[in-house]
Formats: C-alpha cells, sequence, structure tokens
C-alpha cells in the first residue's frame, strides 16, 4: 500500500479589507508583546502566516504600519469616550463609567490597553505628537461633561475643567498600571473614585463607584 502524501494547507484568500484587519489585529498583539521599537513586517508576517511581502502590501513602509496600530488605539478608546460621555447622566456617573470601561479592556481589548500605556510613555519624535494629539481630543470629551456638570451644578464652578480633564486621564494611567501589576481591583476602584472625586472638587471623596 503507498503511503499517504500529506497535502499542504492552502492559505486561505481573503478580500482586501479583511487581510487588512487580519494584519492590523496581529500587528497590535506583536507590538504589544515587542514594543514600539522593535517589531516590524516580518515578525507580523510570521504571526499571521503570510509572506513579508503581503504585509508590505497594506502597509508600504514601517511608518505607515506604526501609524495604522497608532491610528487603531486611537479610535478605540476615543470611541469608548464619545459612546460614555454622550450619555443623559451625571458628570461623576460618566467619569466612573468611562473609568471602569478604561479598566474593562485591559482584559477585553489587552493588546490595545498596553500599546496605549507604552504609548503615553513614548518620547520618541515618531510617536509623540500623535499621542499628545489623542490626549487632547481625549480631555475634549472630559471638559465637555465637567462644564455641563457645572452647569447642572454638579461640579464647583471653581474647578478648572481642563485641569481636572488631564488629571483623571493621567490617574487612569496609574490606576491601569496597577490593574496590571496584579493589584486588588477594589483598591484600585477606592483610589480611581479617589481621583475622580479630587478632578471634580468634592472634598472628602472618594466614595465607591
Amino acid at each position: 500500500m503507498a503511503a499517504s502524501v500529506e497535502t499542504p494547507a492552502v492559505r486561505k484568500r481573503l478580500p482586501p479589507e479583511q487581510r487588512r484587519a487580519q494584519l492590523l489585529e496581529t500587528a497590535l498583539e506583536v507590538f504589544a508583546r515587542r514594543g514600539f521599537g522593535r517589531a516590524g513586517h516580518a515578525d507580523i508576517a510570521e504571526a499571521a502566516g503570510v509572506a513579508v511581502s503581503t504585509v508590505f502590501v497594506y502597509f508600504k513602509t514601517r511608518e505607515a504600519l506604526v501609524e495604522a496600530v497608532l491610528e487603531e488605539i486611537g479610535r478605540f478608546y476615543l470611541d469608548l469616550a464619545v459612546r460614555i460621555h454622550q450619555q443623559p447622566k451625571s458628570c461623576r456617573e460618566i467619569l466612573v463609567e468611562h473609568r471602569a470601561a478604561y479598566h474593562d479592556s485591559l482584559e477585553s481589548h489587552p493588546h490595545h490597553a498596553r500599546l496605549a500605556l507604552d504609548w503615553s510613555t513614548a518620547l520618541r519624535e515618531e510617536l509623540w505628537p500623535r499621542y499628545v494629539e489623542f490626549t487632547d481630543r481625549l480631555v475634549e470629551n472630559h471638559v465637555r461633561t465637567i462644564r455641563r456638570g457645572q452647569a447642572e451644578g454638579d461640579v464647583p464652578a471653581t474647578v478648572d475643567p481642563e485641569t481636572s480633564a488631564r488629571m483623571l486621564i493621567a490617574s487612569a494611567q496609574m490606576t491601569a498600571q496597577q490593574r496590571l501589576a496584579g493589584a486588588d481591583p477594589a483598591m484600585v476602584d477606592r483610589m480611581a473614585a479617589l481621583f475622580i472625586d479630587a478632578a471634580l472638587g468634592r472634598a472628602g471623596g472618594g466614595e465607591a463607584p
């Protein structure tokens, strides 16, 4: 009886939009593992099981690849912010919900979350200006919510909305790092509540969300 011959696996052909989405998802995983400064086309091709030339078809240069990764991180977190901040809830309720959703993303979208934290400390010329732009758009969402809270009488008029917004974003990075380091979630939530209340000028705040 003749020995059976294994047929090589046929690589599935995907429509261009699906292939690009697959490669971008793989790029997020590879960049989260290797860092912005080390990952490249070859790493993504290996992880995705495609030829290096295929990655170059969709991302012509390494700069274009990094740009696509940053754009996806920004899109994800800005969409999250807009969705939560447009709700007809009190200022504090929105800020607590936003913080909780950000913490949840550490598990639901771990590559996005880790890369966002890495991006926040990447002072290299090619990364930092985009991070400042991304942060400014997050600040705009927070400022609108805080100003609405002031108009509704929930937030003191003495609170500076932009300063408070930047404090909230910076503290979110700190509490996310605590969660990633394995800190007790209840303790992190209490810490987050303290930051939110301090940003809103609530004396002696810190009640549980």
